[in-house]
């Protein structure tokens, strides 16, 4: 038997690092801008949410930016920073953009389905939609308890998993701004915030097309529910009858969340 190695030389490994302070800024200001503690048209103050935060402003500065490439923030030259307003320009453009990244993703989703039906396992078709299905009951069950944020949460989860079973990590990515740009339309809207009231019956069909493996289908689906949703965003105007909630236009501001006591400033 060979001597037993005093070392082992092991592969070259990148250190584990824990969530940096500008990371956690990013989250928590996409978070207050999902959740409508910042309204589209807010401004980010910077010293007061520095503080707020627990963070130096420069950390606040850089999160900041990453935000104004995703368009969730707008920068005015001598003004500051601004939770962007979703004009008509804006949100026509913005569908344009959602309808390329969800088509692919859901035609992704409908071939793997497709290739699953073909090998007859129907099983796992059932077990690759079943998030999808999760996320349809909650829109259903939401819309019956009249919890309009809910519903609208249920229905922007649905979207965002069709992303996720596509398994692909640059579609992942850009939903996960999707969602929040998405959101921050329903809040520009005067009227207050709202969701179609047939919303579940879109999803079922995109879910029949999918199950189906039917990618032309899903893309069809697609298409006519977020050409609604552009319509009633941009000009006010709808066929389909939609479920509001007042209350949704006020706001008292946001609340920030500390990132803790054990944060280092940077």
């Amino acid at each position: 038997m060979p001597p037993r190695q005093e070392t082992v030389r092991l592969p070259m490994m990148q250190p584990i690092r824990r969530p940096s302070i500008i990371d956690q800024a990013e989250l928590e200001l996409r978070n207050a801008i999902y959740y409508g503690d910042l309204r589209p048209g807010d401004t980010i103050p910077e010293v007061q949410v520095s503080k707020q935060m627990g963070i130096s402003r420069s950390s606040l500065r850089e999160a900041c930016q990453r935000l104004v490439r995703d368009g969730l923030l707008t920068q005015i030259p001598g003004r500051g920073l601004f939770v962007t307003m979703m004009d008509a320009e804006t949100m026509s453009d913005f569908i344009d953009y959602r309808l390329g990244i969800e088509m692919q993703a859901a035609s992704i989703v409908a071939d793997r389905v497709s290739i699953l039906r073909a090998k007859g396992d129907d099983g796992a078709v059932e077990s690759l939609l079943a998030p999808l299905r999760d996320a349809l009951e909650r829109t259903r069950r939401a819309l019956e308890a009249e919890e309009v944020i809910e519903a609208g949460n249920a229905d922007l989860e649905l979207h965002q998993q069709i992303a996720e079973l596509a398994r692909n990590r640059f579609l992942i990515s850009a939903m996960s701004t999707i969602v929040i740009l998405t959101r921050m339309g329903s809040f520009s809207d005067p009227r207050g915030f709202g969701v179609r009231a047939d919303i579940t019956a879109a999803h079922e069909a995109l879910l029949d097309a999918l199950s189906a493996g039917d990618a032309s289908r899903a893309r069809a689906v697609l298409r006519e529910t977020l050409q609604e949703l552009a319509t009633r965003l941009r000009s006010g105007e709808s066929q389909q009858d939609v479920v509001r909630d007042p209350d949704l236009l006020e706001s008292d501001g946001p609340e920030w969340t500390t990132l803790g006591e054990d944060s280092q400033l940077s």
